[in-house]
């Protein structure tokens, strides 16, 4: 059947396609073919194309025109989003323009997520785990999708030799451990928080894991994954000090964050929820973009940076650098 153009959106302002799906674990359902990004696995799966060229986004699908296919393109394409320059209109001070300056070096970043793909957003997050997303997750997940879908029970229970044909890094034995365990949960799709906790009682996820799962599968964009580039660029840019700690597992599990924050203090999802309330996960997004790019743990590219970042930033290369231009 031949892909025809469902959806059009003309005038599309202060949006990116290609930002928008590049920092998102939905772009692991997708691959690129020149200026479209095809949907390889999940609902709709080799009948949903997405392209935008220049202000207009287009969305081609193999099938007729239905609600569920309208809210999946809006989902995924991160149009159901805010637009980022009416959160930066929330924020006052120097964190206004340090996000302003942040939106203009990745303009038209919104949120994409895909909430009827949990299983093979649940995949693609596990595999992330101290490795790189753009690097590995994308080529594993690929020979994934090629040869078992996202059928969560079958790789639960594949042997040591079968998911080696995928790779041998540890992170996909690490899978097949934690598949194990979540398929034996039987989890109810319930609050937020609750689901959260649940995912934390499988074996190898901690609070970035759980987090990551449920911003890129639901319209929650307070939530924060905590990742080392969000730690990182906060660090740098003054929004915490640096003793401020990571969410740890043992507490998100023994305490409701009121509970936690009164008796340790607040870690690291919490000041940026405080900081950004409302939209810090689309502030870790931003972070995601910038920390791995630009303001990298070794030798940060400086001479990248916007001026204004560089001007509150805290490193002394930073410093320096922006002593040398003035």
């Amino acid at each position: 059947m031949v892909m025809k153009l469902l959806f059009k959106v003309g005038d599309v302002r202060d949006y990116n396609l290609e930002l928008t799906l590049k920092p998102s674990f939905v772009s692991s359902l997708y691959s690129r073919e020149g200026t479209y990004w095809i949907k390889r696995v999940g609902l709709y799966a080799e009948s949903l194309s997405l392209k935008q060229e220049d202000e207009v986004l287009e969305a081609y699908v193999k099938r007729g025109a239905s609600d569920e296919v309208h809210e999946v393109i809006l989902c995924e394409s991160g149009l159901w989003d805010e637009k980022p320059s009416s959160r930066i209109s929330k924020l006052s001070g120097a964190i206004r323009e340090e996000v302003k300056a942040l939106s203009e070096l990745f303009p038209g970043v919104r949120l994409s997520i895909a909430p009827h793909d949990f299983n093979c957003i649940l995949i693609a997050v596990i595999l992330s785990k101290r490795t790189s997303y753009e690097v590995f997750v994308r080529r594993w997940v690929k020979k994934l999708w090629e040869k078992w879908h996202c059928n969560l029970e079958v790789i639960a229970n594949l042997r040591p030799g079968e998911i080696k044909i995928i790779g041998t890094s540890y992170q996909l034995t690490d899978l097949v451990k934690v598949l194990r365990s979540y398929v034996k949960l039987r989890l109810q799709k319930n609050e937020l928080e609750n689901i959260r906790r649940a995912l934390m009682l499988c074996w190898g996820v901690g609070p970035k894991i759980a987090d990551a799962v449920l911003l890129f599968t639901t319209k929650s964009p307070y939530i924060v994954p905590c990742d080392v580039h969000l730690q990182r660029v906060s660090k740098r840019l003054g929004w915490i000090d640096y003793n401020v700690r990571l969410p740890a597992k043992t507490l998100c599990l023994a305490y409701y964050c009121d509970e936690c924050i009164n008796k340790y203090g607040p870690c690291l999802r919490e000041v940026i929820k405080s900081l950004f309330p409302g939209f810090g996960g689309w502030i870790q997004t931003l972070t995601y973009l910038f920390g791995s790019s630009i303001c990298t743990s070794r030798k940060p590219k400086c001479y990248l940076c916007h001026p204004i970042l560089r001007e509150y930033c805290k490193e002394e290369g930073a410093k320096k650098f922006h002593q040398l231009k003035l």
